[in-house]
């Protein structure tokens, strides 16, 4: 008898995890692709995933809309799989769309949701959904997906069976994309900005350019893009959630930008300076038009080597350019009323007259006596015949 129990406990513990050269070996698959299976029979194993379900109003009038729900008319689901990646599944007349989608992109479709309601609601793994179900509308394949073995044909009825289980809840959209926007924007602060007693040690030129680079590859990412679609085209209808975006991102490299330029300025190798309007100038620098130009899809991202070499001309210009300006301020005193012309030139476009004074100074025996580079000249040649024409006006 022990014999046996022992052989029965050994044959469920193998069923677990099958090997393809057993009895449930199709003969006719090659070798060389036959793989295990777990108990559900699938290659791999996942646990199951979080989904957004929208049950949503028509965008669109159409005859059958007068027999169903005034605002659950539709359903489709949507999950987060990264930082900035979606995978929308929603049944079509035609076919059924499954797609990924970035974050501004998905907003668009969640924001459908909150017209209707949007329930978070956790699949099952292998379910117990039939595919007996007759007619294949969106209610019956959204409610397959999810694994549930519920017979109903409208998405009015599959919202009433979900939202009556335990552990389903519904989903404000506003606190919901204010909370993923704070966590998502703090991990990738985090990634860049969270190592800065490191930087601190370094040279003034180097602490900038490990600095410069850290931002940049957070700035010049495919989410960071996505969250900026987002929170410029949504701010109006989510400004909370704006708002988390400009808090955990943006903010948080003008903070590091400050503490380095305070640093510096405590140690004596900087000028005092208003550091706060010299962290913001700096970081403009990073940005320049190439943000908005990627932005807008008037250009693809940078390669790392353009983007060091860019890095590293932003650095040097703010750290040892910004000490020819300085002459041109102390020559003509511009007081803030006065407000600078529109720029002739693309570099100049960064700066006002009030700002000039504000970028890093270097000490004089730190000054670089490298030539300054034809576009640096340009610059500082416009800049100064700004200077000039509005020290004459005030």
């Amino acid at each position: 008898m022990t014999a046996l129990i022992s052989k029965l406990l050994l044959v469920s513990k193998l069923t677990s995890r099958r090997h393809p050269e057993n009895e449930f070996h199709v003969t006719d698959v090659p070798d060389d692709l036959a793989i295990e299976i777990d108990h559900n029979d699938s290659p791999i194993s996942k646990q199951p995933a979080e989904w957004l379900v929208c049950f949503v109003p028509g965008l669109k009038k159409q005859w059958w809309h007068r027999f169903t729900h005034p605002r659950h008319k539709h359903v489709f689901a949507l999950k987060m799989v990264g930082d900035d990646q979606w995978v929308l599944v929603e049944p079509w007349w035609t076919r059924i769309m499954v797609t990924t989608l970035r974050t501004d992109e998905a907003v668009k479709f969640l924001r459908w949701g909150a017209a209707g309601s949007i329930l978070r609601v956790t699949e099952r793994i292998p379910g117990a959904g039939s595919q007996a179900r007759g007619w294949a509308n969106c209610a019956v394949l959204i409610s397959l997906m999810l694994g549930r073995s519920y017979w109903t044909w409208t998405p009015h009825g599959l919202y009433k069976r979900l939202s009556a289980e335990d552990g389903v809840e519904r989903v404000e959209l506003d606190v919901f994309l204010e909370e993923k926007l704070t966590s998502t924007m703090h991990v990738m602060s985090e990634k860049a900005l969270s190592d800065v007693p490191t930087l601190i040690k370094l040279s003034p030129e180097a602490a900038f350019m490990e600095f410069g680079r850290r931002i940049s590859k957070v700035m010049f990412s495919s989410s960071s893009f996505s969250f900026y679609r987002f929170a410029v085209s949504e701010a109006p209808r989510f400004p909370a959630a704006a708002g988390a975006y400009f808090s955990h991102g943006p903010r948080q490299a003008v903070d590091v930008a400050k503490a380095l330029i305070s640093h510096f300025c405590a140690s004596g190798r900087f000028h005092e300076c208003n550091r706060e309007r010299a962290s913001r100038a700096f970081l403009s620098m990073l940005r320049g038009n190439l943000f908005q130009e990627i932005a807008l899809g008037c250009r693809t991202e940078p390669d790392e080597k353009d983007l060091d070499l860019r890095i590293k001309s932003v650095v040097e210009f703010f750290l040892r350019g910004a000490n020819d300006f300085v002459k041109l301020v102390e020559t003509h005193e511009i007081e803030e009323s006065v407000q600078p012309r529109q720029p002739e030139i693309g570099a100049r476009e960064q700066f006002s007259p009030a700002d000039i004074r504000l970028p890093v100074i270097l000490p004089v025996q730190q000054r670089s006596t490298r030539r300054l580079m034809p576009v640096e000249r340009n610059v500082i040649r416009v800049l100064g015949h700004e200077l000039k024409t509005a020290g004459h006006e005030a």
